[in-house]
């Protein structure tokens, strides 16, 4: 059974590691967005319509995957000038409220973000104003990505990085 329970969080390493090195590219498609807007505005006094909309809803997608690959490569920040000075027993103590807090924290943003995403589906919700690009499949990442989120944190807390 530990086989695979190792394997399965194995592969949310993988998932997790191999989403993140292709979402990144997103960070392109932003900047040449940008500067096409930038020069369409200043240089054509033709603004996009779609410009900023979609830089908006393209950085949320790179931030909700940016945050599970800090935490698969360990980088988020922890108060270290108090935790390295703990003895070992209060270390794991604290690393068991961490995961308590991660798991009730993102348990509810998975219940909310899954109800605001089917909503947002059952309505076909659109984008106000001129360019009205469909909303649903971006709401409807975000429990996907956040229940990835989970089960990294698990499998950071089942690798015992300190």
């Amino acid at each position: 059974m530990s086989q695979i329970i190792d394997k399965f969080f194995g592969w949310v390493d993988k998932v997790a590691d191999r989403s993140a090195r292709i979402v990144c590219y997103v960070v392109l498609v932003i900047m040449v967005i940008t500067a096409v807007d930038v020069t369409a505005r200043y240089v054509f006094n033709q603004p996009l319509l779609w410009g900023w909309l979609l830089n908006r809803l393209l950085f949320g997608v790179f931030i909700l995957f940016a945050g599970v690959y800090t935490l698969f490569r360990g980088e988020h920040i922890r108060i270290e000038i108090f935790y390295d000075h703990f003895p070992p027993g209060i270390k794991t103590l604290a690393r068991w409220i961490t995961l308590a807090a991660l798991v009730s924290f993102l348990g509810v943003l998975i219940w909310q973000a899954s109800w605001m995403g089917w909503n947002s589906l059952m309505m076909k919700e659109k984008a106000a104003g001129a360019f009205r690009i469909p909303l649903y499949p971006f709401k409807l990442l975000i429990p996907v990505v956040v229940f990835l989120f989970l089960l990294e944190g698990i499998s950071y807390f089942r690798r015992g990085n300190d």
